[in-house]
């Protein structure tokens, strides 16, 4: 009798096991601002949602353009996009993905009405249509077929149920797509958590039944948490807590990014409104100083573009203004009508380091004359002065991509989506629309070196550095991978040993 009773405890015993093994707990630094994929900007807010709903495409380990809801694409000439769309589809309530859902989700985006910062991307679009029950053409007014295809794979181009939509549901508050987790809770300032989709269309995936997503802002609670046992996987900003992890009972995974920390300006605020004022700003930051204090060396000083996009990316020693010059930055100033110098505000928040940052660019402006007030407010307010503008100038990091238009056009071109410098460049608009029709590489190089270096001289953004990504894992996970565009869609193939 004892030995069926031990029996029968061990079966529990290693139920439990299992049972604690299908859930993943996740501490990160940042919450969601919205869950509407075609409007939010915040990484937060894409670290969900690209979990929840899907692309056409999507991106592998190697950032390389697979097939997702497309089953297949062809671009049958420089103008027309044929997409196949999947067939077994299913959104989140069970009902079947179809064509109209595709059409409808492009139509949404590109009405003037939802304000989608993705229409940017789509302007240049001539006609959407379907083709029988599961195909969906794009005719273009450019020749741009090579340079659109990447956006199909970003959140901001998820496929949205025609549906639900129309339905009247909030679609900042609730979720219905067709991605691997379904949203199951969500308890603000506290934690998300993520239920296996039964209908996922990708066969064994995902591995975990739960994944709980639990805010942290402060690093010391996630450090704690990981060690405690807490949690899984936490996100690190730090790269000195990294000693507190010793190998064997935890997995680091470090990987370089494309995002990048700037200085954003309005460019229609006295004096920030003189590009040369703004180019005297460049000449006095120290870069590299600021990468050791704030980022304890964990990255690189980067351009326009990243320094590892290639063939496109200008190298930082490309550009003069790069240079550590207060000399040069000073005799700027007092050509522009400022020898002494000027004030100015900058807003930031205590996400994702742009606090310190702002702190390390104070002291270096005040070298030159320039004061620095700091503004320092919660989230919400920071997303909310840099959507209307409200603001002298600002910390932020913005995402990176591999295509040129993606990370240029809806930034710079007047009137872009994400243009909240309020810049305008006759020039650099023509360049935009040039880069996004050339099918000639060498000939669509030549004209992003010249708008890089428009950008960098005239400054509505003062680039400043990419940092390496960091998470840290307790050693039983398994799958977990980093992308170079920060994205977390590997989740669903995590798994714990």
């Amino acid at each position: 009798m004892k030995k069926f009773l031990v029996a029968i405890l061990a079966v529990f015993a290693v139920a439990g096991i299992f049972a604690a093994d299908g859930r993943l707990i996740i501490a990160m630094e940042t919450e969601p601002v919205g869950l509407d994929p075609h409007l939010v900007t915040a990484f937060a807010s894409h670290r969900v949602l690209e979990n929840i709903y899907d692309g056409l495409f999507r991106y592998d380990e190697n950032m390389r353009l697979i097939p997702n809801l497309a089953e297949e694409a062809k671009a049958v000439d420089p103008y027309t996009i044929i997409f196949k769309i999947r067939d077994g589809v299913k959104f989140h309530d069970g009902t079947p993905l179809t064509v109209e859902d595709v059409l409808f989700s492009f139509q949404r985006i590109l009405d003037p009405d939802t304000k989608s910062p993705a229409a940017a991307f789509y302007q240049d679009v001539e006609s959407i249509k379907a083709i029988d029950n599961n195909k969906i053409e794009f005719k273009l007014k450019k020749p741009m077929a090579s340079a659109l295809l990447p956006n199909f794979a970003g959140v901001n181009s998820s496929i949205v149920s025609k549906k639900f939509v129309e339905s009247g549901k909030n679609m900042q508050l609730e979720t219905n797509g067709t991605g691997p987790f379904y949203l199951a809770e969500y308890v603000p300032g506290n934690y998300i958590i993520l239920k296996k989709n039964p209908y996922y269309f990708v066969k064994d995936q995902p591995k975990f039944d739960e994944i709980k997503i639990v805010f942290m802002p402060e690093e010391v609670s996630r450090v704690a948490a990981l060690k405690n046992g807490d949690v899984d996987i936490a996100k690190i900003n730090e790269p000195l807590n990294l000693k507190q992890f010793p190998e064997g009972k935890f997995k680091i995974y470090r990987s370089p990014v494309l995002s990048y920390y700037l200085i954003g300006i309005n460019t229609t605020r006295k004096p920030l409104n003189d590009p040369k004022v703004r180019n005297a700003l460049n000449y006095a930051i120290n870069r590299e100083a600021i990468i050791k204090a704030v980022a304890f060396s964990e990255g690189v000083v980067t351009g326009p573009l990243n320094p590892a996009v290639q063939p496109w990316a200008l190298q930082p020693k490309a550009f003069d203004e790069y240079t550590y010059n207060p000399a040069k930055a000073k005799e700027l100033l007092a050509q522009a009508g400022y020898p002494n110098g000027f004030e100015f505000e900058i807003v930031a928040s205590q996400r994702y380091n742009f606090d310190k940052v702002a702190q390390v660019i104070q002291a270096q402006l005040a070298e030159i004359g320039v004061k620095v007030k700091i503004n320092l407010v919660e989230w919400g307010i920071f997303v909310k002065k840099w959507r209307e503008s409200d603001f002298d100038a600002f910390i932020s990091m913005n995402s990176g991509s591999i295509e040129p238009d993606i990370q240029f056009y809806r930034t710079f071109h007047t009137g872009g989506s994400t243009n909240v410098f309020l810049y305008s460049n006759p020039r650099v608009d023509e360049l935009l629309d040039l880069g996004r029709s050339e099918v000639d590489i060498s000939k669509r190089k030549s004209i992003y070196d010249e708008l890089q270096r428009i950008i960098v001289k005239e400054s509505p953004v003062i680039f400043l550095y990419s940092a390496n990504q960091i998470f840290v894992s307790n050693a039983s996970v398994e799958g977990f991978k980093l992308l170079a565009n920060e994205s977390l869609v590997f989740l669903r193939e995590t798994y714990k040993k």
